[in-house]
């Protein structure tokens, strides 16, 4: 009995709301990133041959809110994962598997996505004119002069480009981990505690 009375508390755990802003936020995100490529007066690494102004009057309506949705969702997502661990081990688990989470997509659109932006980039700006394979030989080469316009950063060649948000998510992570680990201190408590009692006297 004590069993099928706790399993719909694990259930209903997870926060469906949060679910349902990251399709918002992300369905957004690649409806503005598409409009980019129809906006008249935007710049773009790729345009297509057929822009508008009046694109842009509609990616307005997303442009003030869509980052800070995201992260919103990130920052309430990780406070939730961080409530449940304790221990040493836990936390070591824990920093290692979002690691693994976030940096290994984000490798693999270093390596896979932002060539293919690259090309699409410079073969419009008749920056180059050879085929795919032979750009990503040239990408590979760090003393090749190709990319020397570009942007540079992870790669010499180029950097993160739009990926650059799993890297900023990945470093806040670090960061919020160190600061929540500080916070569990033992000598930390009383400062808390003397903080909290400030705050409900009205300081």
């Amino acid at each position: 009995m004590s069993t099928q009375t706790q399993q719909p508390s694990l259930v209903n755990s997870r926060k469906y709301y949060l679910d349902w802003l990251r399709v918002i936020a992300f369905a957004s995100l690649i409806f503005y990133h598409i409009g980019m490529l129809y906006s008249e007066n935007w710049g773009f690494h790729f345009k297509s041959n057929y822009t508008s102004q009046y694109v842009e009057y509609l990616m307005l309506v997303f442009s003030p809110w869509r980052m800070l949705l995201i992260w919103f969702i990130s920052g309430v997502a990780l406070r939730f994962m961080i409530d449940k661990i304790s221990g040493f081990k836990s936390w070591l688990h824990f920093t290692l598997y979002r690691s693994i989470f976030l940096l290994l997509p984000l490798l693999v659109g270093l390596w896979l996505i932002v060539p293919l932006q690259l090309f699409a980039e410079m073969s419009q700006q008749g920056v180059i004119d050879i085929s795919y394979w032979q750009f990503y030989l040239a990408f590979i080469d760090t003393n090749n002069t190709l990319f020397d316009n570009y942007q540079s950063g992870v790669w010499p060649n180029v950097d993160v480009n739009h990926l650059w948000y799993l890297r900023s998510l990945w470093q806040f992570m670090q960061i919020i981990i160190v600061l929540t680990l500080f916070a569990r201190l033992p000598f930390i408590a009383p400062l808390k505690t003397f903080v909290k009692g400030g705050c409900h006297l009205g300081f």
